[in-house]
């Protein structure tokens, strides 16, 4: 993931109500908590406490549709 990229991740996860404050930190939403790093190209989320009846399978897809959405808008920017 570029610098772009986690830019337009970024952007596109706070309109959703999840707000990434610089490269590292906790992020929280409906319930879950979560830590995150980029670095050296990489976003590294780690989910540290959700409700029980929350699977975390439901909880990653969401975060990984967010996360591919925001890549693939910001392909289809660059390509203009």
């Amino acid at each position: 993931m570029s610098e772009t990229q986690f830019a337009a991740a970024t952007q596109r996860l706070k309109t959703n109500g999840i707000v990434l404050e610089g490269r590292s930190g906790t992020l929280t939403k409906d319930g879950v908590t979560a830590k995150y790093a980029y670095e050296t190209g990489k976003l590294a989320v780690e989910i540290v406490d959700r409700p029980a009846l929350l699977p975390l399978s439901l909880i990653e897809g969401r975060l990984r549709a967010y996360l591919e959405q925001s890549v693939a808008y910001d392909a289809s920017r660059s390509a203009l």
